[in-house]
C-alpha cells in the first residue's frame, strides 16, 4: 500500500510576525488579516509556481504571492488559509491533504481520532487526529459493500508500527468520482474506526 498518488506535501506558509512582540493587542487586531480557511484544489504552472486555487465552495482565485518549487503542471489538494482581494488572494497558510485511493484489495482499519467529516459537491473531506511519533502512516478508503443506490465505505488506515505518542492533525479527501461504480443518485455511508469505537457518517445525493 502506498500513499495516494496525488498526495504531495505542501509546506505551510505563515504571515511574518517578527515585530508583533512590540505591538499592543489593539495593534495586532488592526494589522493581522482575517484569514479564511477552505479545502481547495491548487494548480501549478509549467514552471512549478502555484498560480491559482479553487475552493470546495467553487470560488476561484489567482494567487498574489509567489510560491515556487512545486512540480510543474500539477493539481495539489490542500487547506488554503487566504485573504481575498477581488479575483486574487494571498495565501498565508497551506496544509497538505491526502487524496485517498481505493484500498479495498488490502483492507486495514487501525483507529484514529476524528475531528470532523463533511461532504461537498465533489469530495468527502475529513479532519483527522492520528496518534504518532513522527513515523509514516498510510491512508485510503475501502468499498465495503454496494447496494441499490447506497455505497458503504470505510477509512483505510495503516498505523505502520508508528507509536501512538502524541496527536497531530491530518486532512484527507475522497474524490467522489473516484469511488468505483458510484452513481450521482447514490447515498454514501462512511465508517471510521476511532479509539472509542466505529463512527459513521451518511451523505445523501446532493441533487
Amino acid at each position: 500500500m502506498r500513499r495516494s498518488g496525488r498526495v504531495v506535501f505542501l509546506f505551510a506558509f505563515s504571515l511574518l510576525v517578527l515585530t508583533l512582540h512590540s505591538c499592543s493587542d489593539d495593534d495586532i487586531k488592526e494589522t493581522y488579516p482575517s484569514i479564511v480557511s477552505e479545502f481547495s484544489d491548487i494548480y501549478s504552472n509549467d514552471k512549478g509556481t502555484l498560480y491559482q486555487f479553487v475552493t470546495d465552495s467553487q470560488k476561484k482565485f489567482l494567487i498574489s504571492n509567489t510560491l515556487t518549487g512545486y512540480a510543474a503542471s500539477r493539481i495539489y489538494r490542500g487547506v488554503c488559509g487566504y485573504v481575498a482581494n477581488g479575483e486574487r488572494a494571498t495565501l498565508y497558510q497551506l496544509q497538505a491533504a491526502y487524496v485517498l485511493r481505493d484500498s479495498t484489495a488490502t483492507p486495514r482499519r487501525d483507529p484514529t481520532a476524528v475531528l470532523s467529516v463533511w461532504s461537498t459537491d465533489r469530495y468527502i473531506n475529513m479532519q483527522l487526529q492520528p496518534r504518532t511519533q513522527g513515523g509514516r502512516q498510510y491512508w485510503g478508503y475501502c468499498t465495503d459493500s454496494v447496494r441499490t443506490k447506497h455505497i458503504f465505505l470505510s477509512l483505510y488506515h495503516n498505523q505502520n508500527a508508528d507509536p501512538t505518542s502524541y496527536s497531530e492533525t491530518a486532512y484527507a479527501s475522497i474524490l467522489l468520482d473516484s469511488i468505483p461504480n458510484r452513481q450521482p443518485e447514490d447515498t454514501i455511508t462512511l465508517s471510521i474506526r476511532t479509539f472509542g469505537g466505529t463512527e459513521t457518517w451518511h451523505f445523501p445525493p446532493s441533487n
